[in-house]
């Protein structure tokens, strides 16, 4: 049974996720921290939608014991919401927090996570898992969102177990919102990457926010949404290589479901772009054309877009 989690990633992602948690039980769940990052956590505190929260913090940079409510022990579950660039930095930090029991849910943006995470700590710890239809927008340590999304996980076995009926059923407990998908997560998880591919890549390149993107705002810019089609098209070819069946009507899906966004929203690309931080433009435009490299498919839509978005990334060096 899982009782107690440790969040490694208190950005957008991580602290709407770990919120959920310190409204069920405040001493179920600690932020892992280090350095000047968990100076500023406990100077000025993580904010969610206006409220401070005063999480417990374990500090990477020591001993690495886990001590909710002030007992030494493992965490029961870790969730990993960083991004993909300090994934190798948060693995290393995290060695000293995971027990033999310790179940590991990654909620990184693409494909790989699972993979990196898996081959330090062994990969039966972690299903496949992502947050999906969340609208956090991040400043520093502060979060606000009007939708809390959903979490999706599931085996990559394709087949139920323990391990997962104890996430779904912690997650329960603490009305986090989830579906589970023991037989299909892996196309779940690649329509996830389709999506981002699309529209985090186009929104982050043109700095335009849902609005531009969506059928049936007001806001619309065709040309905007044909670049966001063309990219999702280049995964839907390539997934299928793989022997994943994603098909047009999923681009469809998404833009249907896209209309319940906020206009003046953000995705993470975007803001990133926006707060002059680093994107995680690898694991997207970058991952598609080595897929396609791989099988011999045309990927010149998600090529344009990775060069791009690296020449954006390095423009305050020759501003």
């Amino acid at each position: 049974m899982i009782n107690t989690v440790l969040i490694a990633g208190a950005g957008a992602v991580g602290l709407t996720v770990a919120e959920s948690f310190y409204k069920y039980d405040r001493k179920c769940v600690s932020i892992l921290a280090k350095g000047e990052r968990l100076r500023r956590y406990r100077e000025e505190g993580l904010w969610v939608n206006g409220r401070r929260l005063d999480f417990s913090l374990a500090d990477a940079g020591t001993d690495g014991t886990f001590r909710p409510g002030g007992e030494v022990s493992f965490p029961d579950l870790v969730v990993v919401a960083c991004k993909s660039h300090h994934l190798p930095e948060v693995i290393g930090d995290l060695e000293p927090f995971i027990g033999k029991n310790t179940v590991i849910l990654s909620l990184l943006n693409g494909i790989k996570s699972e993979e990196q995470i898996g081959a330090v700590f062994g990969r039966d710890k972690l299903p496949l898992a992502m947050m999906l239809g969340a609208d956090s927008q991040r400043k520093g340590s502060r979060v606000c969102f009007t939708r809390r999304g959903v979490v999706h996980f599931g085996g990559a076995e394709g087949m139920e177990t323990g391990r997962d009926r104890d996430i779904a059923g912690f997650f329960t407990r603490a009305a986090l919102p989830f579906e589970y998908h023991p037989a299909d997560m892996k196309k779940t998880l690649w329509f996830k990457f389709m999506v981002n591919v699309g529209v985090n890549q186009t929104s982050a390149l043109l700095r335009l926010p849902y609005g531009a993107f969506k059928r049936k705002s007001p806001h619309t810019i065709r040309e905007a949404g044909e670049i966001l089609e063309s990219a999702m098209r280049e995964v839907i070819a390539v997934a299928a290589a793989e022997g994943i069946c994603l098909e047009e009507k999923d681009i469809d899906r998404w833009l249907d479901s896209a209309d319940s966004l906020s206009d003046n929203g953000y995705t993470s690309m975007a803001q990133d772009v926006l707060a002059g931080r680093k994107t995680e433009v690898e694991i997207f435009g970058l991952t598609v054309m080595e897929y396609g490299k791989k099988y011999g498919i045309p990927t010149p839509v998600n090529e344009t877009l990775y060069r791009a978005l690296r020449a954006v990334e390095q423009t305050k060096n020759v501003l």
